[in-house]
């Protein structure tokens, strides 16, 4: 696996892992649940989509959308990706594109396991690569994603210390940016609050929303967990994995 710095603090090299001026490095924590278990909400609706649902359907679709959103980071210059999943699946597809695939610790029942498994990625990523200062937490189901998107955003989040993407709805939330200092290196950990009303708890918390007019980004805050979404994906153009899945299915 790649492990060299990549540097956004002031510009982003459109080839994974390529440095660029400044001295921040950036990580990528995503979270994927077991396959045969996630997307329930668009178990559904996926069969008026494509005809048919069951857990492997929709399994092999959240991986695929799981790899296009890597992609589209590695085409942004993120080459420190790191994945937190309970899936043997996902941390073997994980390995295989380069991605650093981290098995879900046992998460207390109060709270969100998406949260739990965020934060455990951001502390291994910190213990890992101490040089890297800056942290973004992404949904991983964004199929229509483009490195072009994830690009624009990560130069604008050092803007602020904490910020956010929102979803197409502006409830939820597709993107948690946060930048440290040497002297606060575990401030981001317990930082994400993914889940129903997201944005609105980002905000409580003091994250600054970018684009709070919502005219920007619009394959990157387009997450999937009903048809209807898949649907605006497709629209949008999805991703070579997930384009892939779909014509299979």
């Amino acid at each position: 696996m790649d492990h060299s710095a990549v540097d956004m603090s002031v510009a982003l090299s459109t080839a994974s892992g390529t440095p660029v001026a400044g001295g921040a490095t950036v990580v990528a924590v995503l979270a994927v649940k077991s396959l045969h278990r996630a997307k329930s909400r668009l178990a559904a609706t996926l069969s008026s989509a494509i005809g048919h649902d069951d857990p492997t359907t929709r399994g092999s679709l959240v991986l695929a959308m799981f790899l296009d959103t890597v992609e589209a980071l590695r085409g942004a210059g993120v080459s420190r990706v790191v994945v937190v999943s309970p899936d043997d699946d996902v941390l073997a597809a994980a390995r295989r594109t380069g991605t650093h695939g981290l098995p879900e610790l046992p998460f207390p029942t109060a709270g969100s396991g998406l949260n739990v498994a965020f934060g455990h990625g951001a502390r291994w990523a910190r213990e890992t690569w101490p040089d890297s200062m800056r942290v973004v937490f992404v949904q991983a189901d964004l199929p229509a994603a483009t490195s072009d998107s994830l690009r624009e955003v990560l130069h604008e989040a050092p803007a602020h210390r904490l910020s956010f993407l929102t979803d197409r709805d502006g409830t939820g939330t597709v993107l948690l940016h946060g930048t440290l200092t040497p002297d606060d290196t575990g401030a981001l950990d317990d930082a994400p609050r993914f889940g129903p009303g997201s944005a609105a708890a980002h905000r409580a918390a003091g994250a600054v929303e970018l684009d709070p007019a919502h005219t920007r980004w619009t394959d990157l805050r387009t997450d999937v967990d009903t048809a209807t979404d898949l649907d605006a994906a497709r629209a949008l153009g999805l991703g070579p994995h997930t384009a892939e899945a779909l014509r299979r299915l």
